[in-house]
């Protein structure tokens, strides 16, 4: 039978293996061995030979379709392979085959352990991108048709599971393993005492399950184990994530966070604080759905919080059932009190691991060690010695004893320590090293990061030696390989050598295992620290607890994160170092609460003085500056943010890069505001040159279009970045500045839509959600909803006071006015446009300022009060400064009421023709139809025509509460006499 499924190999009946060599006519058969009937020879060809003529195409299969002739007549199968003049066919038994032919009817415990993970593992054909690209097409193909036999199986609850094949046997435990492998509930634990051997029945039980292998002593890091997992299947993911309709696509950046080697050369959007968590869980489960049905855990007492959040929610919501293993008597707290919550749902089934009774253990022995011969005696002793625990019974056995040298029975663990340390004693010096290095390290690691101990220890040993030490440690049961790395065989081995070894061994191991785990790409920062702090160099461990925080941040663990920060900030003796977390620290209350972010930062430029490295120091007052400006420019207080922007500047190109780049963001904010477009574009300049691939130059692009009054092409740039990047709408805030173009150009109904979706993408940040709110609520304004645009108003109000914005809450309060102004109640406008004045008063910011003066315009004229002083005088030293048709418009409406009050008709009607000249131009329909209606009213009597085109315009819009002004206007109207 030729093997598919694992690597690839021709296994004759009742014969060893032959691994198929990696050659093209073995390529050609392996093809040609998964077609259900004829191939023609061009489709074939074409795989193999895309770039060729047709003609050379056909000269090079024939030639090695002569040699693959040839392996098959090897194999005493030569007539396997029929060929006709335009096509193939390939007769030969194979595992894929059988495997097709069982899926239909198989269950769930077949299923579990007849997966496709294998798929020509480790068989790559060089030069070949063709049948590179069919393997890869197959695999997904049959991972697929695996998962959908798996979710549609029968549930097993009757099957019996027994061994396979080349599958381990394991005595006495038949009840654990049917139970295990057929109970429907969404979580199975097993209980038992170290050694029992629960991971053995979870990996009989579930061969193909993704495995989650918790580990003592990394319980702190965030979903370690569930990483690692999922790093272990790579490939499958990947092509998961290349295909478009697939559920996991629209999370492939939020798991690029925690795995950037599936998306190595993109930039990631912005990181948002509350969505990035939820969205990070949903990855992972979507990740594991496209994997397996099911997921084993082991040991998962030492399991960290986060990963544990995770796995209740999976069995609280069923989507993926998981197995685990667990030390009955070593749960902590945390767990024990998840476990119950799942108890109190009837969420999960918990198996007992008892020791394995007399009859089990002479079973075992006569199994594992036929060559040996157990007396009844002999097998008494070794079950009385041994307690029926499936690890010490090894231990025993290999060791040679029975509890023949007169001693009593003592624990487990104590008898396995004796054991183990005594066998480690009669190694080598390498076999030691290795052995304790790896105790040290505890999760897998190559053999060169065993290697390193030796130097520490002065020993030379040359590839042959090492490699031979390796293989006697894997051997000699203290090794185990995990692919291509290597651990501890079990951690009762580790738990033995590590206890053993002395207090200045133990510290410089932590040592080495910190200086190879800091080169390693994927290192958790936080394990490195632990070793660090080991080492007794607790210093040093708080400058990889930084950098731990950070990573804590990318995998939404904000509070965690927090409380690093903090910790470093309280106990770093290191200046620098304590600024750093302090400014991240305040970072973090951006989006909650700009005052206390303000005072933290007023705080770290007050220690600036203590970082005596110059360079340092102005790397920390950029990041401080940059910060600074970032939380003024939200406040509403450009003032404060330029006068910090002036410092910036001057410290921007000293700056390192990632820096740079983050100032040169938050300046570009400032000059929007201030405004300064063409220096917003120089800017912009800048930053594409320092960060070309920076998600947020098509936002920024659109941002400067719009604040410079080009709304279309804002538009524009805003619809090319959702378009390209749909999945940056969490972290950038495409879709609310999108929601405010589509309003300017009266789109209201895709302007409502957009603002809405803004809403969800960024629920529960408070900074974003007042903005989507704010926008909301103008566009309900503008279509004569009335009632929902003040709530949304409101809910707008109470979150920006909450964040301690008076910007915000001087918008809320203004576009609140200009809803209870155009619903009929002037007063209650001119109270909430009282209470926004002050606010304002010392703003420069010309859109926010120009709505402001026109709303206290129209709100007097329609209490039939006197314009308010200085309003038109304000609003024309704003528009001095800004070239926003916007901005302009607004003045030009203001100058039409001043013309009106006094008595000057031509200029009234000049004014009102520029509002609709300046509308037209820049394309905002809403102020269009507004000023048709204004012009209309100037020219009365004789503006019923333009009325016509203003009521035709808000109608074709829906806007409604023009409508209706428009049709009041008509109606009442003064006559032409």
């Amino acid at each position: 039978m030729l093997q598919l499924l694992t690597s690839p190999a021709w296994a004759p009946a009742g014969q060893s293996p032959s691994p198929l060599p990696l050659t093209l006519p073995a390529a050609l058969l392996v093809l040609l061995a998964t077609q259900p009937g004829w191939m023609s020879r061009e489709a074939l060809a074409v795989v193999f030979w895309p770039d060729a003529t047709p003609a050379e195409a056909s000269h090079h299969l024939r030639v090695n379709l002569h040699r693959a002739r040839s392996l098959l007549a090897a194999w005493g199968m030569v007539d396997a392979l029929q060929a006709e003049r335009s096509r193939l066919r390939l007769d030969l038994p194979n595992d894929l085959a059988t495997w097709r032919a069982a899926l239909a009817t198989a269950d769930a415990d077949w299923l579990a352990r007849h997966g496709v993970a294998g798929w020509l593992q480790g068989w790559q054909l060089p030069r070949h991108e063709g049948f590179a690209r069919w393997a890869d097409e197959a695999a997904h193909q049959l991972q697929a048709e695996w998962l959908q036999a798996c979710r549609q199986s029968p549930s097993g609850r009757n099957a019996s599971h027994s061994a396979e094949p080349g599958e381990a046997a394991l005595p006495g435990r038949e009840a654990q393993l049917r139970r295990l492998a057929t109970s429907p509930s969404p979580a199975v634990l097993l209980l038992g005492e170290p050694g029992a051997g629960k991971s053995a029945l979870l990996r009989a039980a579930h061969p193909q399950a993704p495995r989650l292998q918790c580990l003592e002593g990394l319980h702190t890091l965030p979903y370690r184990p569930v990483l690692d997992a999922l790093r272990a299947h790579k490939a499958t993911l990947e092509r998961a994530l290349r295909e478009t309709s697939h559920p996991l696509r629209p999370y492939r950046l939020d798991l690029a966070r925690v795995l950037p080697e599936l998306a190595p050369d993109e930039p990631l959007p912005p990181l948002d604080v509350t969505t990035a968590k939820v969205r990070l869980v949903e990855a992972l489960v979507r990740a594991f759905e496209a994997l397996a049905p099911a997921l084993a855990v082991d040991d998962l007492q030492w399991c960290d919080s986060a990963t544990l959040e995770w796995l209740l929610l999976l069995a609280q919501s069923g989507r993926l059932r998981w197995c685990a293993t667990a030390r009955r008597h070593e749960l902590t707290d945390t767990v024990a009190s998840g476990l119950q919550s799942l108890r109190a749902t009837a969420r999960l089934e918990e198996i007992d691991v008892p020791p394995l009774s007399a009859e089990a253990v002479a079973l075992a022995c006569n199994t594992r060690w036929p060559e040996q011969q157990f007396s009844p005696k002999r097998l008494d002793r070794l079950h009385a010695f041994s307690g029926g625990n499936a690890f010490l019974l090894g231990e025993l056995v290999l060791a040679g004893q029975a509890g023949d040298d007169g001693n009593a029975p003592s624990p487990v663990r104590q008898s396995a320590s004796r054991l183990l340390l005594a066998r480690l004693k009669r190694q080598s010096d390498e076999v030691r090293c290795a052995v304790e290095a790896a105790a040290v390290f505890v999760q897998a690691v190559p053999a060169d990061a065993l290697r390193l101990q030796l130097a520490d220890q002065g020993a030379a040993a040359d590839e042959a030696a090492w490699s031979t030490a390796l293989a006697r440690a894997v051997g000699e049961g203290l090794l185990r390989e995990d692919g291509a790395l290597l651990a501890c065989r079990h951690d009762l081995v580790r738990e033995a050598v590590f206890a053993a070894l002395k207090p200045a061994r133990r510290e410089a191991l932590h040592r080495h295992a910190a200086l190879w785990l800091a080169t390693q790409p994927d290192a958790d920062a936080l394990v490195i620290a632990e070793h660090w702090r080991a080492a007794g160099e607790p210093q040093t461990a708080l400058a990889w607890c930084h950098r731990g925080a950070e990573q804590l941040k990318a995998r939404g663990r904000f509070d965690d994160a927090r409380k690093l920060w903090r910790q470093v900030a309280e106990e770093s003796l290191d200046a620098a170092q304590g600024l750093r977390a302090r400014l991240e620290l305040a970072a973090c209350d951006l989006l909650d609460n700009l005052d206390r972010g303000a005072a933290a930062l007023d705080a770290v430029q007050a220690q600036l003085g203590a970082v005596a490295d110059a360079e340092a120091r102005r790397q920390i007052e950029g990041r401080m500056l940059a910060a600074q400006v970032d939380n003024r420019v939200f406040a509403g207080d450009i003032a404060r943010a330029s006068a910090h922007a002036h410092r910036l500047r001057e410290l921007l190109p000293a700056l390192p890069v990632p820096d740079r780049v983050d100032a040169l963001e938050v300046l570009i904010e400032l000059a929007m505001r201030e405004p300064d477009i063409p220096a917003a574009w120089a800017l912009l300049a800048q930053l594409r040159s320092a960060a070309p691939g920076r998600p947020t130059l098509l936002s920024f692009e659109g941002q400067i279009h719009w604040f410079g009054g080009q709304v279309q092409a804002a538009h524009d740039a805003l619809s090319r970045l959702l378009e390209r990047h749909p999945a940056y709408c969490s972290g950038i805030t495409v879709e609310n500045d999108l929601a405010v173009m589509l309003h300017a150009l009266g789109r209201i109904d895709e302007a409502e839509a957009m603002a809405r979706a803004s809403l969800r993408s960024w629920a529960g940040v408070a900074h974003t959600e007042t903005l989507s709110l704010l926008v909301l609520g103008s566009v309900l304004g503008s279509a004569g909803r009335w009632v929902e645009a003040e709530q949304a108003l409101t809910c707008a109000l109470m979150l920006a006071r909450d964040q301690a914005s008076p910007g915000f809450e001087a918008e809320a309060l203004v576009r609140r006015a200009r809803v209870k102004l155009l619903s009929g109640r002037a007063a209650e406008a001119q109270s909430a446009l009282d209470t926004a004045a002050p606010l304002l008063a010392a703003s420069q910011e010309p859109l926010r300022v120009s709505q402001l003066v026109l709303l206290q315009v129209q709100v007097a004229l329609a209490l039939g009060q006197a314009l308010p002083g200085g309003a038109l005088a304000r609003i024309e030293r704003l528009a001095q400064g800004s070239s926003h048709p916007l901005v302009l418009a607004r003045l030009a409406t203001v100058r039409v009421a001043h013309a009106q009050r006094a008595g000057e008709v031509a200029e009234a009607q000049g004014h009102a023709a520029e509002v609709v000249r300046m509308a037209r131009a820049a394309g905002l329909q809403e102020v269009l139809a507004e000023g048709l209606l204004l012009q209309a009213m100037a020219e009365a009597p004789g503006g019923e025509p333009v009325a016509r085109q203003a009521l035709a315009l808000a109608t074709r819009l829906g806007l409604a509460g023009l409508q209706q002004r428009v049709q009041g206007w008509l109606q009442d109207r003064p006559r032409d006499p």
